[in-house]
C-alpha cells in the first residue's frame, strides 16, 4: 500500500500527517509527504521572486516538521515539495503518477462565500483523486 499526505504549509498541528503515519505504520505501508508552496501570480508580479522563495521555504519548514510528526510515529517517510498557483493538480498528478492508494489530507472547513470563491482544496482532490482520500479535520 501507498499512501500520499498531502501536508498544508499554514497547518501546525499536522493531524493528517500524523494519521497517515499511523495507517502506515500498521499497514507496513509506504508513505509519502507533499507539500506545494502555493504561488500568488498577483503577489509574484508585484514583488518578484522574493515572495515565491518565502513561500517555498515555509512549506519546507513545514515538510521538515511533519516528517518529525512521521518519524515521532515510527515511520521514515519520503518527501515531496512542489511550487505552483493549484495545489490540488500537484496532489491529484502526484497520485496518479505515483500510483498511491490513499490520499489523506486535511481541510479547513471553509463555509459559505468563502468557500465558493476561494473553492476547497480537498473538494478538488476528493472529486478528481484516482484514489480513495481520508479528509481528516
Amino acid at each position: 500500500m501507498k499512501i500520499l499526505a498531502a501536508v498544508d504549509p499554514s497547518d501546525t498541528m499536522h493531524l493528517p500527517v500524523k494519521r497517515a503515519a499511523e495507517m502506515a505504520k500498521k499497514e507496513g505501508a509506504e508513505l509519502t509527504l507533499l507539500c506545494v508552496a502555493e504561488v500568488v501570480e498577483d503577489l509574484e508580479t508585484g514583488y518578484g521572486a522574493r515572495v515565491t522563495d518565502a513561500l517555498r521555504e515555509r512549506a519546507a519548514k513545514a515538510l521538515g516538521a511533519a516528517q518529525a510528526v512521521a518519524k515521532a510515529a515510527g515511520v521514515t517517510a519520503k518527501e515531496q515539495l512542489e511550487s505552483g498557483v493549484s495545489p490540488e493538480d500537484f496532489i491529484v498528478d502526484a497520485a496518479k503518477k505515483g500510483h498511491f492508494d490513499l490520499i489523506v489530507m486535511g481541510t479547513r472547513g471553509k463555509k459559505g462565500a468563502a468557500r465558493l470563491l476561494l473553492g476547497s482544496v480537498a473538494h478538488k482532490v476528493i472529486t478528481l483523486a484516482p484514489c480513495s482520500v481520508l479528509v481528516v479535520r
